[in-house]
């Protein structure tokens, strides 16, 4: 995170912290512990502290995610409040979307709105997934010009090591024709639909059950298209 002096070690850990649970890579004390080599009552510390300003909170199971102040300060536009608010419609019901956006080949996941219908694989925030395996990859560059798309990739290249074949892999997936939203069906995140975010680089996933009928699916990717462009 670029603070490697001993000056601030409390801060230095906060961050260390902070980055573990937004990113996924810990979502529990235990997974801090393990993952940072602090002794228990040191992240027990660090999280209280974290908790009680609000840049982290807990689910229902106890898992660590981002609090609503971490949020304020990373969404200062409640760009991600609109987004999901607009969700709000009836054949969006149960469902489980995602909102993301592009790093180089990867997406990430920003936020998630978690439904309740059964997934293969349910998002989380600060996830990081191949392009390739995530449709909302494929609708952010295909909402592109083919040279804003081409910087999109490389522009995080050098922090990512991609090479030349890494970016042009990338790019081959956005399509030539731009399309109200895309389907894809990809591990580990399976059956998906995405929109391209009116306006901003990020996309909208909805994230459809293996066996749903096609029906409810097509009228969901309506729903959905109009959150992203309405909201």
């Amino acid at each position: 995170m670029g603070v490697t002096g001993p000056r601030t070690p409390a801060v230095h850990r906060g961050v260390r912290v902070l980055d573990a649970v937004s990113t996924g890579t810990a979502r529990t004390p235990a997974a801090l512990i393990g993952l940072l080599g602090l002794p228990k009552s040191s992240v027990s510390d660090l999280l209280s502290t974290l908790e009680g300003v609000g840049f982290l909170a807990r689910g229902a199971d106890g898992s660590l995610h981002a609090g609503a102040r971490w949020s304020e300060l990373t969404d200062p536009d409640a760009v991600t409040h609109n987004l999901f608010r607009a969700c709000a419609a009836t054949d969006l019901d149960g469902h489980t979307v995602s909102l993301v956006r592009l790093l180089g080949n990867q997406a990430i996941v920003v936020d998630v709105h978690l439904g309740t219908l059964p997934l293969p694989l349910t998002p989380r925030p600060g996830q990081r997934l191949p392009a390739a395996s995530c449709a909302g990859a494929v609708a952010i560059l295909s909402a592109m010009s083919t040279e804003d798309a081409a910087q999109a990739v490389t522009s995080a290249a050098a922090h990512l090591g991609l090479d030349d074949e890494d970016v042009a892999q990338c790019l081959k997936l956005r399509m030539p024709k731009r399309r109200r939203f895309y389907e894809l069906t990809a591990p580990p995140l399976g059956r998906q639909v995405a929109c391209a975010v009116a306006g901003r680089d990020y996309a909208l996933v909805l994230h459809v059950p293996a066996r749903w009928p096609e029906s409810s699916m097509r009228r969901a990717a309506r729903a959905l298209h109009a959150a992203a462009n309405d909201s």
